[in-house]
């Protein structure tokens, strides 16, 4: 089976985790034995470099679709590439487009986006199948455009366990290459500095519990790994809250690196309030190097975190709630933080890729059989 997989997100040298879970998944289909061709675009940073990146990645999809022939073309994100592939279908009806949606495809995070919905929503009925990341989200599909295309769910690409797995063992050796302070213990947060991630309520949840226990400002580092439209505000926010002391923040990083945050952390915090969350791979990856969650009841999180089981949740945008979850994980035993983090383990196994890549060939299959 030939795919032509379609993507606005892909890696580069520059932002080798920008849409990192694309590339995984064209792995995945490969390691099923489909054929796979890429039309891609790579993360552009000024307005004229975008403009014409999206020109030739657009013109690049209906050439390869026109003259190409695929099976199937395999999109990932129908808002930014509904337009191209609506002209595709109108100039060869025969093409077969299963979309992949995700996060602000369905829930747009800012007024901007509302213009796609339209696009989105025609392409998703012109479509042969709907992949999502997580039954939360085929929910939010069925509920908002009503459509009678069959969705399967699929978790964008799983987790890679050759990046992503347990190593405390190694714990001061990934210290002294991060050049973190053995002396400190660890709590981290992994997301963009943007609208909706929830970096703000991690700052000020930071703020609440070091002024409740004023002590541990001599003894816990709380970890920011991500850069954003939100850089400026985040350091602004962070000095108006007094905590600039306590924030050890690093800008974007590739996947290993990423691992050797999980590992050096003792609890992952997941604060995000975009009901757009489609799956939160993130928290997975954490919790696939044996370090459990605190986050956001929200979103295909619901999926995979069972509170007080395998992490803890707190409600969307609750700074104190969230505060309060940290006071309470400070008083966990070894023995009930150990239980914890293996049950963590376990769960982020079931979404690792050799364990889910059969349930990506079974969807493109079910496809092949209605020829």
């Amino acid at each position: 089976m030939k795919i032509l997989l379609v993507a606005n997100m892909y890696p580069s040298s520059n932002f080798p985790s920008y849409g990192v879970f694309v590339q995984n998944t064209e792995k995945i289909l490969q390691n099923e034995g489909f054929q796979v061709d890429k039309a891609v675009l790579q993360k552009k940073t000024s307005k004229i470099s975008k403009m014409l990146g999206y020109a030739i990645y657009y013109s690049k999809i209906l050439t390869k679709g026109l003259t190409g022939n695929y099976d199937a073309i395999y999109v990932h994100y129908a808002s930014h590439n509904a337009m191209p592939l609506l002209w595709l279908k109108k100039l060869k009806p025969s093409v077969r487009i299963v979309t992949n949606v995700h996060g602000s495809d369905v829930v747009p995070e800012v007024a901007s986006q509302e213009k796609y919905q339209p696009a989105v929503k025609k392409l998703l009925q012109q479509s042969s199948l709907i992949i999502t990341p997580s039954h939360y989200y085929e929910k939010l599909v069925q509920q908002k455009y009503g459509i009678k295309t069959a969705i399967r769910v699929f978790p964008s690409g799983g987790v890679n366990a050759e990046v992503f797995h347990p190593k405390k063992n190694k714990r001061l050796e990934i210290l002294s290459k991060l050049k973190l302070d053995p002396a400190f213990r660890y709590i981290g947060y992994v997301g963009r500095l943007d609208v909706g991630k929830g970096w703000d309520h991690y700052l000020r949840a930071i703020s609440f519990y070091v002024n409740e226990k004023p002590e541990e400002r001599s003894r816990t580092r709380f970890i920011a790994v991500g850069s954003g439209k939100e850089d400026e505000a985040f350091k602004q926010l962070a000095k108006s809250l007094d905590i600039e002391d306590v924030i050890v923040h690093y800008p974007l990083m590739k996947q290993s690196d990423l691992a050797n945050i999980y590992t050096v952390i003792e609890a992952f915090i997941f604060p995000t309030t975009r009901k757009g969350e489609s799956l939160g791979l993130v928290g997975l990856e954490a919790m696939a190097c044996q370090t459990p969650i605190i986050a956001s009841a929200i979103g295909g999180i619901l999926d995979y975190v069972q509170d007080g089981r395998n992490g803890w949740l707190f409600t969307p945008g609750d700074a104190v709630q969230l505060k309060d979850l940290l006071v309470k994980f400070d008083d966990l035993s070894d023995e009930e933080y150990e239980k914890i983090s293996q049950a963590a383990y376990e769960t982020a196994l079931q979404y690792e890729q050799t364990a889910i890549q059969s349930k990506l060939s079974t969807i493109f299959n079910e496809l092949n059989l209605k020829n």
